[in-house]
């Protein structure tokens, strides 16, 4: 039997406690232990971050101890030059494109799904740029992934939509442990709290412990925080507590940083979730090892929703064996340094003159004589001739070696432009630069893979119903759904979303490589569709210009795409209606663009009598359109987002409802005239009346039919004004 299979019978038989880390001394333990495993990486990674920042690569104190003073010790960067080339490409990659991520909807149709999935893509891309921190957590994930291999990205809680990169070194798990997030059991995050970030988390006692703060074990850790002088027995929780409180800034950089470490764990499977929840737990590195400071069972259905740990790489398998650029560089150009200091050496060397003392006494009389063109050396020295062929190739020739090796070993993060051989033309130029920065498709489908999980977490917790303003990010989450609400998605559209993906972008990270490939699209542009067409004029401007440039030369339409449909849709509905052919509500229908389209098309409808259209044909398709918009306003019936639209409409609605009445009553009676007209030249036409008596007839049905046109003229100009300016309410109720 499995271990799986036996750990879920003993969770079906009762047996499992509560959880598997129960013994705050051996969480505490288990810390320490991690810590000194990882502390020989630590070492290497120090190695490397000294070189990326500038480290000479000798000893500066030990030359001088040594007497070497004199020899050149400089770090010439380049390995910072190589380590920003290769970020560039990751960050073109993440920044470069229209919106970070794209969503696609899994609820209703297709046409709906269509337009579900642009309005959210459009607002949750809307929600992640206000996220001011967010460039930032980027690029300090993909420095981490890209010097170390790794860049870890952390919740701190499970309601936040917002993340936060943590570095690689903080983030510790046992030897062997997969390079592969899903398959972890245990995992420790160091971090460091200023005393009012401490604070902030215990403010409100009864929600902190409701949440899993241990408020005694916060408490004390602030205290042990505090400045020394201030650690006295006199001094009660009270008092530190209104030092944060006075002046929580000023006090907190005089206390030491509190050192905390989240360890996050699987539990054993349950029926209702199989694979463990992820608990998290809280602990003070430097504290009372008896207490922890926080504690949450089962917080975290998995791994992702705790975790996005964005890999270089996997490996041999294991998560200590992905190793980033800085490891594989690191030998490299440090013989790189040596060797242009020596070059530097030879030549400062080389270019002097070396003189031979024949006696010890000649070092005191040293002088040299110039007279014109000669110099004449002092008696008692000799001329040293030397010959210089081979010190300066020699080492520029294994510098070119070494050279070779490193970009071989880095031709993943970066392709050198060659300069050797005869001179290239502009296009070889072009296509060499082209390829300096580009990723290869292997690690820009990795790293688009994590980028999926990252923007897929990241929405599923903005689109939570559950959130409230009070939550750290629900203000901005709340706004984000509210807008698509707003915009026609149905809530559960919101939350039936079949994937979020990182929106792909043109050139593999390669500016010079997207402007190339699209410069080769914008040849057949002729031949794509219009949506195509536009898509490609838009990237090759972006190309040019930026992405944050593309609206001064390319600005968005003022309406979406979505939005016009709807409107043409309703145009053509409009149409039907003036044949009074039945036409059904559908759900993909926006019953509010479609309610106020029907509602002005009544009103010019009605506005037709006074151009002597048939009144039949008016009184017809009116009642047709107030049938129509009752079945819509029947649609929005419940929707509480609604309410306010909802009464400006059927206010409308009712105005045109009494027009098509009175439009009814009009065409009766006009009707009922002509054929009384009819029955009297009937009359006439078999009588003797005289001509005198049929022209005196006609004037007062003449008469007749002004004065009914007159009252029916006055009341549809009455209610065609009341409709104008409901209409108007009703517009700036949907924009509000």
């Amino acid at each position: 039997m499995s271990a799986s299979l036996e750990l879920m019978n003993i969770t079906k038989s009762g047996g499992v406690p509560e959880s598997r880390l129960n013994d705050a001394p051996g969480v505490h333990t288990m810390v320490r232990q991690l810590i000194r495993a990882d502390e020989s990486r630590a070492q290497v990674r120090a190695k490397v971050k000294g070189l990326v920042d500038g480290n000479a690569p000798y000893n500066a104190a030990e030359l001088r101890r040594t007497g070497q003073s004199y020899r050149t010790n400089v770090n010439f960067r380049e390995s910072e030059s190589f380590l920003g080339l290769a970020l560039s490409a990751f960050y073109d990659v993440f920044s470069e494109v229209p919106q970070y991520s794209t969503v696609q909807c899994a609820h209703g149709d297709p046409h709906e799904r269509e337009l579900y999935s642009a309005i959210l893509t459009e607002e949750f891309d809307k929600l992640q740029k206000q996220d001011t921190g967010f460039d930032y957590l980027m690029q300090s994930s993909q420095h981490e992934m890209v010097l170390y291999g790794i860049g870890p990205i952390m919740w701190e809680d499970s309601m936040d939509w917002r993340c936060k990169s943590i570095r690689a070194s903080d983030l510790l798990v046992a030897d062997g442990t997969k390079s592969n997030i899903d398959d972890w059991n245990v995992v420790v995050v160091r971090t460091r709290y200023q005393v009012h970030e401490l604070y902030s988390f215990i403010r409100n006692e009864d929600a902190a412990s409701t949440l899993g703060w241990n408020v005694a074990a916060a408490r004390d850790a602030i205290i042990k925080a505090a400045p020394a002088s201030e650690r006295s027995s006199s001094h009660d929780w009270e008092y530190y507590q209104q030092q944060i409180r006075n002046n929580d800034l000023s006090y907190s950089a005089q206390c030491d940083a509190v050192l905390a470490a989240h360890v996050f764990y699987r539990e054993f499977p349950t029926d209702d979730n199989p694979e463990g929840a992820i608990s998290h737990i809280i602990i003070d590195e430097r504290g009372d090892n008896k207490n922890f400071l926080f504690r949450r069972v089962a917080r975290y259905a998995n791994w992702r929703q705790a975790l996005q740990c964005m890999y270089y790489d996997k490996g041999d398998g294991t998560h200590h064996s992905v190793k980033g650029m800085g490891v594989k560089m690191y030998a490299a150009m440090e013989i790189k340094n040596r060797l242009k200091c020596a070059l530097l050496d030879n030549a400062f060397l080389n270019s002097t003159m070396v003189w031979q003392a024949t006696a010890p006494d000649d070092l005191n009389r040293v002088s040299l004589v110039q007279a014109g063109p000669i110099s004449i050396v002092p008696p008692g020295y000799n001329v040293v001739q030397r010959n210089t062929a081979g010190q300066i190739e020699g080492p520029l020739q294994i510098e070119r070696e070494v050279e070779g090796l490193l970009q071989s070993n880095l031709s993943s993060y970066r392709q050198r432009l060659e300069k050797q051989g005869n001179p290239r033309t502009a296009t070889e130029i072009e296509a060499i630069t082209a390829q300096q920065s580009v990723l290869g498709k292997t690690q820009l489908n990795r790293y688009y893979e994590q980028l999926d999980s990252l923007f897929t977490e990241r929405y599923r917790r903005a689109s939570n119903s559950k959130l409230t303003k009070d939550v750290p990010g629900g203000a901005e989450a709340l706004k984000f759904q509210k807008a698509c609400i707003e915009r026609g998605v149905p809530r559960k559209a919101i939350h039936d979303v079949e994937w979020v993906k990182a929106t792909r972008t043109v050139g593999q990270g390669s500016a010079a490589s997207r402007r190339s490939t699209l410069s080769q699209l914008l040849q057949i542009v002729s031949m794509l569709p219009e949506t195509g067409r536009d898509s490609v004029i838009r990237d090759y401007i972006s190309a040019l210009v930026g992405q944050s440039n593309l609206p001064r030369f390319m600005p968005e339409p003022a309406k979406d795409y979505g939005q016009q449909e709807q409107e043409q849709e309703a145009a053509r509905e409009n149409a039907l209606l003036r044949l009074r052919a039945p036409i059904p509500v559908s759900a993909a229908d926006n019953h509010v663009i479609h309610s106020q389209s029907h509602i002005a098309f009544g009103a010019e409808i009605a506005q037709s009598a006074q151009q002597g259209a048939d009144p039949a044909e008016i009184a017809g398709t009116l009642q047709a359109v107030v049938a129509h918009v009752g079945e819509h306003l029947a649609g929005m019936e419940g929707d509480e987002t609604r309410a306010e639209v909802m009464t400006t409409l059927v206010s409308q609605v009712k105005q045109l409802a009494k027009v098509a009445q009175q439009a009814v009553q009009y065409a009766q009676k006009v009707a009922e005239q002509q054929a009384a007209a009819q029955a009297e030249m009937q009359g006439i036409s078999g009588g003797s009346d005289s001509k005198e008596q049929l022209a005196v007839m006609r004037a007062q049905r003449e008469e007749a039919r002004r004065d009914a046109k007159t009252q029916s003229d006055m009341a549809r100009k009455q209610a065609k004004t009341q409709q104008d300016l409901a209409l108007k309410d009703a517009k700036t109720a949907a924009i509000l």
